[in-house]
């Protein structure tokens, strides 16, 4: 598979390429940062996830890597940083289709509880740096990361409600 340009935490206020999107559940930190750190959860929440196995198969400190396959696409994946219940950083470094030069994703959990309600909002940031050729259709690729992110942190909240 072809090597990415690794990116680190800084990559994030860098990049070319900047896109978010995010969800507000009804759960407490703790229990969504349990998803997200599972590499096996991926599959019960990640639209079309296919297979993720992590060495370990639960990330705890940064350098950690892992591979997911979503659709036909196949990533190798770093750990940057890990701060749990809070903040989850990684790198692509290879991936089986042209998908960027450098990326780095990021997802944030918020605790946005009332009085009455535990509640988390977790935000998605994917920071890219396209090859010259995608420069062209970078935006349109960019809005696909959304397009999977969007509906899969809404799985997400659903498969934190059912394992509860």
């Amino acid at each position: 598979m072809p090597q990415l340009t690794p990116g680190d935490v800084a990559f994030l206020d860098e990049a070319p390429v900047v896109v978010s999107t995010d969800v507000d559940m009804p759960a407490g930190r703790a229990e969504v940062w349990a998803a997200i750190a599972d590499n096996d959860a991926w599959t019960e929440w990640f639209v079309d996830c296919r297979t993720c196995v992590g060495d370990p198969q639960v990330w705890t400190e940064p350098g950690q890597e892992r591979r997911i396959e979503v659709g036909p696409l196949k990533v190798d994946e770093r750990s940057v940083a890990i701060e749990p219940e809070r903040r989850w950083v990684m790198t692509l470094t290879r991936s089986n289709l042209l998908v960027a030069r450098r990326m780095v994703e990021m997802l944030e959990l918020f605790d946005t509880s009332t009085p009455d309600e535990v509640r988390t909002e977790v935000r998605f940031t994917a920071a890219i740096e396209f090859p010259l050729v995608l420069r062209p259709v970078q935006n349109r690729i960019a809005a696909r990361f959304i397009d999977a992110w969007g509906p899969s942190l809404e799985n997400l909240n659903a498969y934190v409600a059912r394992t509860r």
